[in-house]
């Protein structure tokens, strides 16, 4: 199942839009991974605010206000329009939640995919043939 990772340093989002930021990168990801409306899809899928102080994000070794957005999904999942589109929505949401323009070309959206077996669930990891196996035995109940 597909997980969200944003860090940012203090200061960039207001606490009163932490959980807005969350669920609408996790909307964003689902939107363009077509999995809407599909519930073992929706519910699985997570999405965690790492807040840094500020002397702990550099760009080229100095403090800067950078957002860094990690994306992990399973092998395939994603098509460069896809990967387009997230990058874009997850940006203007940063941008719109944070208020600060200037985050538009400091916003990176990193792109990972989990190798065959690297998702577990339940307890159980599975390769991907054997978590599309759950997913479709999820949907059958």
């Amino acid at each position: 199942m597909p997980m969200i990772d944003i860090t940012a340093p203090e200061g960039i989002f207001p606490e009163s839009t932490e959980a807005a930021l969350l669920q609408r990168a996790a909307e964003a990801l689902i939107k363009w991974e077509h999995v809407t409306g599909i519930p073992i899809a929706t519910s699985n899928t997570g999405a965690y605010l790492n807040i840094l102080p500020k002397r702990r994000v550099t760009a080229g070794g100095q403090p800067d206000d950078v957002v860094r957005v990690e994306l992990l999904t399973p092998v395939g999942a994603l098509q460069q329009e896809q990967r387009q589109g997230i990058t874009a929505d997850i940006t203007d949401i940063v941008v719109e939640l944070s208020g600060r323009p200037e985050l538009r070309a400091r916003t990176w959206v990193l792109f990972h995919q989990a190798v065959d077996g690297g998702w577990g669930i339940g307890g159980v990891a599975y390769t991907n043939a054997g978590l599309g196996d759950w997913i479709r035995a999820s949907l059958k109940r």
